[in-house]
């Protein structure tokens, strides 16, 4: 009996952790936000509407899941409308947005309110909470934003590049407030949700802004996001949507961000051709990408010993050329070349590896010993036409005494 009411602990402690374990991956695999509400802000015993996005993060698809909006004062759904909405299964990658009709109380607390959206699955129950502003002045503001101006660093990206996207928005209105039919409104800017989307080619892995802040009259905001561009991404410009909302009369701004991709790096030639017997080698190094890179740096590579061991050029302008100058001492002359390492913005790019082609350095040493080797051949000869001449003018003279 004993061992019976132990093995039923053991199961109910291995339940209970399966329940947590299957609520912790849930949680990991989806991400629930609020994309945006309208209008802003909410009046009190009014109606607005929300939209909620439930995306899947994870490596597998999710299926069986169920998103809930929860009760919670001052907020409720409208009557007639469904407080559970139902997926199916959602695919790796996938994201799905559902809007909701949804009621303010008329004593609804004057500022920020919080609003509960979940979902369910297999029983796991994960929700989070978001604000909602309620009767705040705003809601008569009429000032708009504009891009003032953007900014992708790097540049130019190659293919696997990660950068950074700046947005800068401004409140282009000139005085604080204006009068329209004889009443004052505010010229403030409310950035309500601010997301750039990525495409094709590009990923956007940074989260949308919501509930920027307001923006006064002349002043600015920055907004920055991380991308990536894909491995493999030919070279061409690729254009992210940028989609800003704003307060209920902020005019929402659609536009298109170019992002360009390169894949052009520095090159290598050699400034003259290397000979061996000399000890030196005169490389010239352009930098033909269309951006500035940083930290550009020649490495020798093969069986040799290298004066400087590294060649530190550092910051290269586009069509930029340096000349650099190695002594080496080789024990190998046939595995000899040079690489190129640099960054490009935070990016690590590394060239393959030029090879080092000799003049033919052994020619000359061995026509030199021929002609060593020749001289006392040489030599021999020249004594013995000198014997020879010697011994026909000795002849002569003595043919001529005899006479």
């Amino acid at each position: 009996m004993y061992k019976r009411i132990k093995i039923l602990i053991a199961l109910c402690i291995i339940l209970s952790f399966t329940g947590a374990v299957s609520a912790g991956v849930a949680e990991s695999q989806l991400e629930i936000s609020l994309i945006k509400y309208d209008p802003y802000p909410v009046s009190p015993d009014s109606d607005f509407s929300i939209w909620v996005r439930i995306k899947n993060i994870g490596d597998y698809d999710v299926s069986g899941v169920a998103v809930e909006f929860v009760p919670k004062y001052p907020f409720s759904v409208k009557s007639g409308e469904s407080m559970i909405k139902y997926p199916g299964t959602i695919r790796k990658k996938d994201e799905i947005v559902y809007k909701y009709s949804v009621h303010a109380d008329k004593n609804a607390f004057v500022g920020t309110n919080t609003i509960e959206i979940g979902y369910r699955i297999d029983g796991d129950f994960t929700k989070k909470e978001f604000d909602i502003e309620v009767g705040s002045e705003v809601v008569n503001a009429r000032g708009t934003v504009r891009l003032e101006k953007y900014m992708v660093s790097p540049e130019v990206l190659m293919a696997g590049d990660t950068a950074t996207v700046t947005l800068t928005l401004k409140n282009s209105a000139s005085a604080y407030t204006i009068k329209i039919d004889g009443k004052d409104y505010s010229m403030n800017s409310q950035i309500q949700s601010a997301e750039l989307l990525g495409n094709e080619a590009v990923d956007v892995t940074s989260e949308p802004y919501y509930n920027a802040g307001i923006v006064g009259p002349g002043d600015s905001v920055e907004l920055s996001y991380t991308i990536k561009v894909k491995n493999d991404t030919p070279d061409g410009t690729y254009f992210l949507d940028f989609d800003l909302k704003g307060a209920a009369r902020l005019y929402s701004l659609n536009l298109k961000i170019p992002v360009k991709v390169d894949s052009s790096s520095i090159g290598t030639t050699f400034s003259e051709t290397p000979e061996l017997i000399s000890g030196q080698i005169i490389l010239n190094v352009a930098n033909n990408r269309p951006n500035t890179v940083q930290a550009a740096t020649v490495i020798p590579v093969g069986n040799a010993t290298f004066e400087p061991a590294e060649y530190f050029i550092g910051t290269m302008e586009p069509d930029e050329l340096f000349t650099v100058k190695f002594g080496m001492k080789a024990v190998n002359p046939e595995n000899i070349g040079f690489k190129l390492k640099f960054k490009n913005g935070n990016n690590w790019h590394e060239s393959e590896v030029l090879g080092v082609m000799f003049n033919s350095s052994k020619a000359p040493q061995k026509e030199n010993a021929n002609k060593l080797s020749l001289l006392p051949v040489m030599a021999v000869l020249a004594a013995a036409v000198i014997i020879i001449a010697a011994f026909f003018v000795f002849m002569r003279r003595r043919r001529a005494k005899s006479e």
